[in-house]
């Protein structure tokens, strides 16, 4: 070991050497022997540190990815008036769509010092050309070790499955129940929060409060969230977990643009919301053994419209399956309902027809097999039911989207006229 480092230290002068060698004649002239050794010694020093730095650098921050490659398509569904419906906005019964679920996103996470983290998560949607967006981007800070600070774009904390519903391989689903999903349709906002973990004997728990604000595109208005402030209590015990939330912030949304003539704008303005305040409470519990699991949501969404315009929406799902290998078929239950109609302040003549067009009334029963091919790879099959899309009271087009005029055709226009209306889906998931 002595001889070997005898050895490095004679390539290290003959390496000196030959850095000296491209130096000016002039610059030489000017320095003893012993100086300009300890020169070159000097520099190849710090081409030597040069490469533990850089692996200090890939310590410091993590890259992970996921990927989901998804079609969907609907049987061939029209209203009662022969009109060909679109369910949840594109999935058409005229060919496979391949775009509205295939998306990709990446996620850097960035350590600035033992309390502090950067994160940054990119997504992009094969239905907007794949141009990468900032999903996330928060800083946290760590209080304490159960006490933690997050400022930024956060993960709105709305459901069970809220932290990763982009990430496709994290659930059995090709989508989320969206009969729950969807009544709330976008994943982040924009604000500040704490989680603090505690335990109470066996149950471990996480207690995160927040505060923020968002917009919200849905049916062809910008609702604008402000003040949004809320709190959710996840509970774990064993092979159980308890979610609960529960939100209130001021919505305001210029109901104008749905107006067909200018000659109606005064009526829609008049039901223009003005910081009014909306709720939402969520409750879900899960049981997992590993093999079985078991799991399901109730929510609900009151919003304090002029003439009572946007209905009470109440949605739940009920699902289960068994995981057998590679393999795990499950099978989910899912509804949204809304208020009654007698609610709604028909003084203004268009109430109604606003009304319709966020009432939403369906059931469905969706069955998925999911096979992982190998670790981190996962095939998905699913085919989703609906039903009872509406009542002789109100007539309902569910989940489905009509270009029909509520107010010259009457109400249900849009309602499906096909006792077994189904959708197809299948897709590839992937995380890295």
């Amino acid at each position: 070991m002595k001889s070997d480092g005898v050895h490095m230290n004679a390539l290290g002068k003959a390496s000196a050497v030959m850095v000296l060698s491209a130096m000016s004649v002039t610059a030489l002239a000017d320095m003893t022997l012993e100086e300009r050794l300890s020169e070159a010694e000097s520099r190849l020093e710090m081409l030597e540190k040069q490469p533990a730095q850089n692996a200090g650098l890939e310590d410091k921050v993590k890259i992970n990815g996921f990927m989901t490659f998804a079609m969907e398509r609907a049987s061939g569904t029209r209203s009662a008036s022969g009109e060909r419906l679109v369910f949840s906005e594109n999935v058409s019964s005229d060919e496979w769509n391949m775009n509205s679920l295939t998306r990709a996103g990446i996620q850097f996470t960035g350590e600035v010092n033992e309390k502090t983290e950067a994160v940054v998560q990119l997504l992009g949607r094969a239905d907007e050309d794949f141009d990468a967006g900032v999903q996330w981007a928060y800083v946290s800070y760590e209080l304490s070790p159960t006490l933690k600070a997050r400022a930024g774009r956060l993960v709105l904390p709305f459901y069970l499955h809220s932290q990763y519903t982009q990430v496709g391989y994290a659930y059995n689903w090709v989508t989320l129940p969206e009969e729950m999903y969807s009544v709330i349709p976008l994943d982040t906002h924009e604000g500040i929060d704490l989680t603090w973990n505690l335990s109470t004997g066996p149950v471990a728990n996480s207690i995160n409060v927040f505060w923020g604000g968002m917009d919200v595109p849905a049916n062809g208005l910008q609702f604008k969230v402000r003040d949004q402030y809320g709190a959710n209590i996840r509970s774990d015990l064993g092979n159980w977990a308890l979610w609960y939330s529960y939100t209130n912030s001021r919505v305001s949304v210029d109901l104008t643009p749905l107006s067909p003539d200018p000659l109606f704008d005064p009526a829609f303005a008049a039901l223009n919301m003005d910081e009014h305040y909306a709720y939402f409470t969520g409750v879900g519990l899960q049981y997992d053994n590993g093999s079985f699991f078991t799991m399901g949501e109730v929510g609900r969404l009151d919003l304090s419209t002029p003439n009572h315009w946007f209905p009470r929406l109440e949605s739940a799902y009920v699902s289960m399956g068994y995981r057998i290998g590679k393999f795990t078929p499950q099978v989910t239950w899912a509804s949204i309902d809304h208020s009654d109609f007698q609610d709604v302040d028909t003084s203004n003549p268009v109430a109604p027809a606003i009304f319709d067009n966020f009432a939403d009334r369906q059931k469905s029963w969706t069955f998925t097999a999911r096979y992982d091919l190998t670790p981190g790879v996962a095939l998905k099959a699913e085919v989703t039911r609906n039903y009872d899309l509406g009542d002789s009271e109100y007539p309902s087009k569910g989940l489905y989207d009509s270009s029909c005029d509520v107010a010259t055709a009457g109400l249900g226009c849009g309602q499906p006229d096909d006792d077994d209306p189904l959708i197809y889906r299948f897709a590839v998931e992937s995380v890295f």
